[in-house]
């Protein structure tokens, strides 16, 4: 079975098995108890196959346990979501799980706060945007809804920053597992809080949730830095 974890081309096959059979059961049968079997199945795999794939050379590995974890738990607390308090509980866990991946996204270095504004003020219209959307049926979801989008932009923000610090394949798969992100969570707080009847809304969200969480640990898998592979290099010329 290891040998499944350590193929990318085998992985893959198994996840989107998982994914499609989660999203089946999404849109067929019951929630409880089917969904409490399949649901956790997608980042349960993408933890295993972090875990075995992971040469801890990355600073940040135990943040993108915890943030599985985090997303473990929140996932199987949100199938409840007619429960106030364990899907506020649930939220929590997904806010602490995005913050966990914007930490392992982070870097030392400065960067150019003028370069950034074009980012800084598409990201400030895109919550403002959705915030105008759902603001009248927020009520006591209010502030949590704005928390959780702000943990979104934050993921992205510095997503964004990890260019020019990690290979080109790394920071380009992530983007693009982050890009997937804030697309399922633009449609669920939507169908949310403005229009219950978004088209195709079940599959759509389940489906950008689990391809965001599959390019984000493939991206952070191929993570190599660019600082190290320079002195790597140069160690080899010297000797």
């Amino acid at each position: 079975m290891k040998i499944v974890f350590t193929n990318k081309i085998y992985f893959s096959i198994l996840f989107f098995i998982f994914l499609s059979l989660d999203i089946y059961v999404k849109l067929n049968l019951e929630a409880v108890p089917y969904r409490l079997i399949t649901k956790p199945l997608i980042v349960l795999s993408l933890l295993y196959f972090f875990i075995v794939n992971n040469s801890k050379t990355q600073e940040n590995w135990h943040y993108i346990i915890v943030a599985l974890l985090s997303f473990l738990i929140g996932d199987i607390l949100l199938i409840f979501y007619k429960i106030i308090p364990i899907y506020i509980l649930g939220l929590i866990l997904l806010m602490i799980g995005k913050l966990c991946y914007a930490k392992c996204f982070s870097n030392q270095r400065d960067f150019n706060v003028f370069k950034l504004l074009p980012f800084f003020i598409l990201c400030f219209a895109y919550m403002v945007f959705i915030m105008v959307l759902v603001l009248n049926k927020l009520g006591a979801f209010f502030f949590p809804t704005l928390l959780y989008l702000f943990s979104c932009l934050i993921v992205m923000l510095f997503a964004y920053l990890r260019k020019g610090d990690v290979n080109k394949r790394s920071y380009y798969t992530v983007l693009i597992g982050v890009t997937f992100a804030i697309l399922c969570d633009s449609i669920s707080v939507i169908q949310s809080f403005y229009y219950e009847e978004f088209p195709y809304q079940k599959f759509l969200i389940m489906l950008f949730y689990g391809l965001s969480q599959y390019f984000i640990i493939m991206g952070l898998v191929e993570e190599k830095s660019k600082e190290k592979s320079k002195a790597i290099k140069r160690d080899v010329i010297l000797s």
